[in-house]
């Protein structure tokens, strides 16, 4: 296939890449807004739109069905001679996956099939060679990953007996653990014995500490109820000190009642004038509200009468302007045709002065 073919055929495949692509912003949501539409696209794509979502919704089949398949050519047609197709892009409606999978297997179809039509028998050997040689290649790896793995097994078994070494160590390590833990027990029976003397020792002065506590604690009992007894009497007369107090209380606060009430009865009377004020208040807004819509309905009702008038005034002066217009070509058109007339007269006697001569 020379270059004149396979440039033919890479310009099938972009016209068909092409229309794929127009066709994948026809989604449901643009069929159904195709009315809407009618604006940014134009009459004859709105209308396609249209005809091609009626065929949708009655066709049986959308592989086998011819008309929908003819609709499916004029609106790729339409779509690569219309302007503003390229404005389905910008419509906030996006495309289903399968669409964008199908357009990412057409572009690479292409590029593919560019590439396969490109390449030429001297690149396609060279690629055949080099093929070839990476599968030389992967066969050596095979077989040292044999050999590694022999060597693998090898040293699997050199470990295990390293294994069974470090084991007997362990046993070994273990032994000295328990002897270690016999010589700790006989230390701890040692100092359990040491620390119940020291207990015995410390309970003792305890006992002695807390004999001398308790007659500490009886000498301050004793001061406890002689205190007692001396502010017995102080209590009473803070007793009636405070009585005294209380009485003197109660009467201020009888005296605070009663100007309370007063000043509430006052306040309640001052309340009920600045209610009656605020409701009077109340009244003369709502009237100055009323007055004042009136009197805007008044202006509005002014200036549409005005405006009637000054269009009437309008109408009438252009009328007459048309009138004189009007006026003014008659009499130049009767005064032409008078002329025309004269002139036709004189050239008539002229004719018939020339014919007597």
């Amino acid at each position: 296939m020379n270059s004149l073919e396979a440039g033919r055929v890479l310009s099938v495949l972009d016209e068909t890449l092409e229309g794929v692509r127009l066709v994948s912003y026809i989604t449901q949501d643009v069929l159904d807004t195709a009315e809407q539409l009618r604006d940014m696209f134009g009459e004859d794509l709105a209308n396609t739109l249209i005809k091609h979502r009626q065929l949708l919704q009655t066709g049986k089949s959308t592989l086998n069905n011819e008309q929908l398949q003819a609709s499916i050519l004029e609106l790729v047609r339409l779509l690569k001679k219309s302007p503003s197709a390229q404005r389905l892009q910008v419509l906030p409606y996006e495309r289903t996956y399968g669409i964008l999978q199908a357009l990412q297997y057409f572009d690479q179809l292409r590029l593919f099939t560019q590439k396969r039509l490109t390449t030429t028998v001297e690149e396609d050997s060279s690629n055949r060679e080099y093929f070839e040689e990476v599968r030389d290649r992967e066969e050596r790896a095979v077989a040292e990953r044999l050999q590694l793995e022999q060597k693998l097994r090898l040293q699997r078994v050199e470990l295990q007996k390293a294994a069974g070494s470090i084991q007997v160590s362990e046993d070994r390590a273990r032994g000295e653990v328990a002897d270690v833990q016999s010589s700790t027990s006989q230390s701890r029976t040692g100092i359990e014995s040491a620390a119940k003397s020291q207990a015995d020792e410390d309970r003792s002065a305890f006992q002695a500490d807390l004999a001398l506590a308790t007659k500490e604690l009886a000498a301050a009992r004793a001061e406890l109820a002689r205190l007692r007894a001396e502010h017995k009497d102080n209590e009473a007369l803070l007793r009636k000190a405070r009585k005294r107090a209380e009485q003197d209380v109660e009467v201020q606060i009888g005296e605070y009642d009663a100007d309370v009430g007063a000043k509430e009865v006052e306040l309640a009377k001052a309340r009920s004038e600045y209610e009656e004020v605020l409701s009077q208040l109340h009244e003369y807004n709502r009237g100055w509200s009323e007055m004042y819509q009136e009197r805007l309905e008044y202006e509005e009702r002014e200036r549409r009468l005005a405006e009637q008038r000054f269009q009437a005034a309008l109408l009438n002066l252009r009328r007459n302007h048309a009138a004189r217009v009007v006026q003014a070509a008659w009499r130049a058109y009767k005064k032409a045709k008078e002329i025309a007339r004269k002139k036709a007269k004189k050239a008539e006697k002229a004719k018939a002065a020339a014919k007597k001569k």
